[in-house]
């Protein structure tokens, strides 16, 4: 297999970027900040919720099915393409991404080198906070309008589904390794994302960065299968949309770097 070399402008702009991180910066602080909040979160919910019945966790489902879809939906019109009632607010987040993280980031080079690269990986610190703002509401609703056991599952599933972003988005961006390239679900979104990351299709497709289901139901994968082929593809380009297929060896390799 052919590893592709970054080009000038990738190289350039990666030295930069590294040039402009503070010296105080420290990946695993930036990976703590974010983890041991979320796990308190867990824990104090895990602590509230008594004794739930097969019902009330049933909730984890349709749930899960709206932080999917969402999160496809705010990578793809956040991230890539800021909706106009917010893109003042959002052009930070849409400049971080696109022209940032995609530039450092792409089908010839998709691993980072140190711990101080996943300042460009990460999402800020606080944006646990502001996922667990706009999760509250909606808690307190399900538990006046449901039973408490039910919005302390919700306010629970919010860093899970958070922290389980942030787990898969490393494992995008590491070297290869046994374990991500044989690990069920991790090696899927690594080719899925590498995918993402080619320029021919970055703004359409592979938007989900967790579980490619509502890439799958929405039609904006690279693939041509079902659902259980969407989530256990691994590295295979056996699926892959025959207008993508001349893109194989560049997905391939790109997972590999």
């Amino acid at each position: 297999m052919v590893k592709l070399t970054m080009s000038k402008k990738q190289s350039k702009f990666r030295e930069e970027y590294k040039n402009s991180i503070a010296s105080w910066y420290s990946g695993w602080t930036h990976l703590l900040s974010i983890f041991i909040p979320g796990l308190l979160v867990i824990g104090f919910c895990s602590t509230q919720i008594h004794s739930p019945s097969v019902w009330e966790i049933s909730i984890l489902v349709p749930l899960f099915l709206f932080y999917n879809f969402s999160e496809w939906w705010l990578h793809k019109n956040t991230m890539h393409r800021p909706v106009k009632a917010l893109k003042g607010f959002l052009l930070p987040v849409f400049d971080r991404h696109t022209h940032q993280h995609h530039q450092y980031f792409s089908a010839r080079r998709m691993s980072y080198d140190t711990n101080r690269e996943w300042r460009i990986v990460l999402f800020p610190p606080y944006a646990l906070l502001i996922f667990m703002t706009l999760t509250l509401p909606g808690a307190l609703a399900i538990g006046y309008f449901g039973t408490a056991n039910m919005g302390f599952l919700l306010m629970m599933l919010t860093p899970i589904y958070y922290l389980n972003y942030e787990i898969f988005h490393l494992c995008c961006h590491v070297r290869e390794n046994w374990f991500v390239r044989n690990c069920p679900l991790i090696n899927t979104i690594r080719r899925h994302h590498a995918s993402h990351h080619s320029q021919q299709i970055m703004m359409e497709k592979n938007m989900n960065l967790t579980y490619p289901i509502a890439d799958w139901f929405m039609g904006t994968s690279d693939l041509n299968c079902g659902l259980l082929g969407h989530l256990f593809n691994g590295y295979s380009t056996k699926q892959l949309k025959k207008e993508y297929a001349s893109n194989q060896g560049s997905e391939l390799d790109a997972v590999s770097v």
